[in-house]
């Protein structure tokens, strides 16, 4: 058996709830890679071959990382999950400034009467084009150079879990209709409309999602977002009505066709986890970031599936590496011995010092000489 296949099988076995030799540590690397390799972020993120090179550089320099949660890192797919605008480093940043999301109202209210009236596809073609600036183009790139990534991740012995993102209606309206708009004027003003063009939306990426995983490009894993819909922000009966039932659809479908569903919550989710035991038994990774308890999550789910997380983004970026090493053994505690993988809170941060996120695999290490 090679490395490749040594460290598959040992997130496999964690994601199934069996025994595993060790904890495997999954990489969150983004960014970040670039500014372990001492890359700029315009070039990393415009040059595919560069930016392949940096992720397999970057990972490695974390220790013995079991895989990854992506190949290729960019900003221009955010547009298309959030449908609002990007500034980007070398064009709307500095070279090497991470980049960012802009969020403000520029979905309105008469665009839901075109969505019911000409359905979605139409009005999201036109919106990613005429009012996004046609993000496409450049995720065209990362699609072009994606097979040869994918080779190359094989050859250097490093799975990648992670191959796409599947998106709730809840989430990709809230960020073009900004938040605060959506929660007030849409849910609780105009519910009922707003509950008609989730059908439209979630019916028409259904049908897209069933069509990506029966094709010869059928995704290993896909993130299962969760970002605004949470119960911290939601009351009950909108989480309830809004939120879980499309995270819990979406799950179900990836279950169905065989692709890893990586439930990637990020926010608290301390009210919602009981609402996790009705998906699969040993078929979902549950992934959170710090906010959301992993002593209750353990407690509430971690005998229905693996829990993945939660080194925080602020402990990487300005903690010590005690404390990272600490915070780690402490994970490896409670959360082990089955059905955990080690990994940062969402994405380690660009600004992370590298002999931070290096303790989250020395810390694994050390735990299972003992």
């Amino acid at each position: 058996m090679g490395l490749y296949e040594e460290r598959l099988n040992r997130i496999e076995a964690a994601v199934a709830l069996e025994d595993v030799d060790r904890i495997p540590v999954v990489s969150g690397n983004a960014a970040f890679n670039a500014a372990a390799c001492g890359v700029k972020l315009a070039d990393y993120i415009n040059d595919m071959e560069l930016n392949c090179r940096c992720n397999i550089e970057g990972v490695e320099k974390c220790g013995d990382v079991d895989g990854v949660q992506l190949r290729l890192s960019t900003p221009y797919v955010l547009p298309g999950m959030w449908l609002s605008q990007i500034r980007v480093p070398g064009r709307d940043l500095p070279e090497n400034e991470l980049w960012q999301v802009l969020e403000k109202e520029l979905i309105t209210e008469e665009d839901y009467d075109t969505i019911l009236e000409n359905g979605w596809e139409e009005w999201y073609n036109d919106y990613m084009v005429n009012r996004l600036g046609n993000p496409g183009k450049d995720v065209a790139k990362q699609m072009e150079y994606g097979p040869a990534a994918k080779q190359r991740f094989r050859e250097a012995g490093i799975p990648c879990i992670k191959e796409g993102n599947i998106m709730s209606p809840f989430e990709m309206l809230c960020g073009g209709r900004s938040m605060e708009t959506f929660l007030v004027d849409d849910l609780m003003e105009n519910a009922e409309k707003v509950k008609e063009v989730f059908k439209v939306i979630h019916s028409y990426n259904m049908n897209k999602y069933i069509k990506q995983f029966e094709s010869a490009n059928k995704p290993y894993g896909v993130w299962v977002g969760g970002w605004r819909g949470t119960p911290s922000i939601l009351s009950p009966g909108m989480f309830e009505e809004f939120s879980w039932p499309y995270i819990k659809e979406l799950t179900d479908l990836c279950v169905n066709y065989g692709v890893l569903p990586i439930i990637h919550l990020d926010s608290c989710w301390d009210l919602g986890l009981q609402k996790f035991r009705e998906l699969p038994k040993g078929k979902c990774i549950m992934a959170l970031d710090g906010k959301t308890s992993m002593k209750l999550a353990k407690e509430a789910v971690g005998d229905m599936m693996c829990i993945m997380g939660d080194v925080p983004a602020e402990m990487l970026a300005f903690g010590t590496q005690e404390k990272v090493y600490d915070y780690v053994t402490n994970l490896l505690h409670i959360m082990g011995p089955t059905g955990y993988i080690v990994c940062s809170g969402c994405d380690v941060p660009f600004n992370a010092k590298l002999e931070n996120v290096q303790m989250m695999a020395k810390a694994r290490d050390d735990f299972f000489k003992k």
